[in-house]
């Protein structure tokens, strides 16, 4: 099984909790890179806009309902669960929007199909990443906007709570690798002027990238490891666990960190690149 059918498969698994933790994120505004996207694509009505790996509807939603019944936003995702999740949050609304099951490395779409295009998290998933480029460049109408963001730098240190969450993990099911295959993306979108300079490189006309960066709030240790043990990353290193063996490494994980924190209340750092281009 390739790496994109794997990671599909955990996004559909967990697609529901995906959602509820953007959800809370969005709604506290602590999730910087995809406000980002929004304030440059600005979205209204009359356009029509593709939202490259939507996921649960999370950028896809509230731009459909800038729309104002005028237009439409497409979101597509390789992941059913996602995609199942999202028709699911429509439910009771009539939004312009429609989701579709499609991979980004291969749009179904016709040549200037789109007057924008957006994407959360999603394109350092991809093996061939200017390929997935130009296919976004391909898709968009002259003067279209793209926006994409995508993790940014680790500005934590051995004891930042995401530190401390990896070693207790790693010390009960052993070290998480990445996937080869996607090691060149990775650094690709880790560097801000690589970043930039594969979206010249697959036709845009401009294009910028800059780090974002937002404070988090958390209630407590328990409260981090629950959330973060329901993000795809660290979901698919409990998966096959039984219920006592998985409850024993999210305790185990929440004392080391109230051992550096306490059990109160603490933030943390969240960083994005995000890329912004103009066809």
């Amino acid at each position: 099984m390739s790496t994109k059918d794997k990671l599909t498969g955990v996004f559909s698994r967990h697609a529901e909790a995906y959602r509820s933790r953007l959800d809370e994120w969005m709604a506290k505004g602590q999730a910087a890179g995809r406000d980002t996207i929004l304030d440059y694509v600005k979205p209204r009505p009359g356009m029509r806009i593709l939202d490259l790996a939507c996921g649960p509807g999370t950028l896809t939603i509230p731009m459909a309902s800038e729309l104002n019944g005028s237009g439409e936003v497409v979101g597509i995702d390789l992941a059913q669960g996602m995609l199942d999740t999202a028709r699911a949050a429509l439910a009771g609304r009539s939004l312009p929007v429609r989701f579709l099951r499609m991979d980004i490395e291969s749009l179904q779409f016709p040549l200037a199909s789109f007057d924008a295009a957006t994407c959360g998290h999603g394109l350092h998933f991809l093996p061939n990443f200017g390929r997935a480029l130009a296919g976004v460049r391909r898709v968009l109408k002259n003067r279209a906007r793209f926006a994409a963001s995508l993790p940014g730098p680790d500005r934590g240190g051995p004891d930042a709570p995401g530190a401390l969450l990896a070693a207790a993990f790693d010390a009960r099911l052993g070290k998480s690798e990445a996937p080869p295959e996607l090691a060149r993306t990775r650094a690709l979108v880790a560097d801000l002027d690589q970043l930039s300079h594969a979206a010249l490189a697959a036709g845009f006309r401009i294009a910028e990238a800059e780090t974002v960066a937002v404070e988090v709030t958390w209630d407590s240790p328990v409260h981090f490891v629950t959330v973060q043990a329901n993000w795809w990353a660290n979901a698919r290193r409990l998966e096959g666990l039984s219920e006592h063996v998985r409850e024993l490494v999210l305790k185990e994980a929440a004392d080391q960190l109230e051992k550096s924190l306490g059990g109160g209340p603490f933030t943390t750092t969240d960083t994005a690149n995000v890329l912004r281009a103009e066809v």
